[in-house]
């Protein structure tokens, strides 16, 4: 049963078990064929990389024992911009969405982003500004990243 009360937020550093299929659905949604130059071992590498109380921090979200989606919040997601710290690689599994999965797994970000001493949190996105918007992320700018993409950068206040 896909439930949203069944659905558990856990540190990535606790249990780096999901990290493959992590790694998988970041290389697939927002690599692959977008951001030539970067290999999903360079991905697995730095999804392997977190912590708890420094930068960056990775979630899975579980369903019992089953990986159905992924947050980070890290220093940097967008070159030539100083922002920090950052919302990235929100990826919530097909067959969980539509649930507030991803809803949850944002406030977990901006909760850790609290924690860790800041005010505001950012996001980079090329196609979901609507969604953050409704989550009462404010936008900030577009821009060209390094490679060509047209982006939206929304920040979040008041953590």
């Amino acid at each position: 049963m896909k439930d949203k009360q069944a659905i558990h937020i856990e540190y990535l550093s606790d249990n780096d078990i999901f990290a493959e299929n992590i790694a998988g659905w970041i290389f697939n949604e927002f690599i692959k064929g977008i951001r030539h130059g970067i290999s999903y071992e360079q991905i697995l590498l730095s999804v392997k990389t977190c912590h708890k109380t420094t930068l960056p921090v990775r979630f899975a979200a579980k369903s019992g024992a089953r990986c159905v989606g992924t947050v980070s919040v890290v220093q940097n997601d967008l070159l030539y911009r100083d922002y920090a710290p950052w919302l990235a690689s929100l990826y919530v599994d097909a067959p969980y969405r539509k649930l507030g999965i991803g809803e949850m797994l944002v406030d977990k970000a901006k909760e850790t982003a609290a924690a860790l001493g800041y005010s505001e949190l950012y996001l980079r996105t090329e196609h979901a500004g609507k969604y953050y918007e409704r989550l009462g992320w404010q936008y900030v700018e577009s821009c060209v990243d390094e490679f060509k993409l047209n982006t939206d950068v929304y920040k979040y206040t008041g953590l």
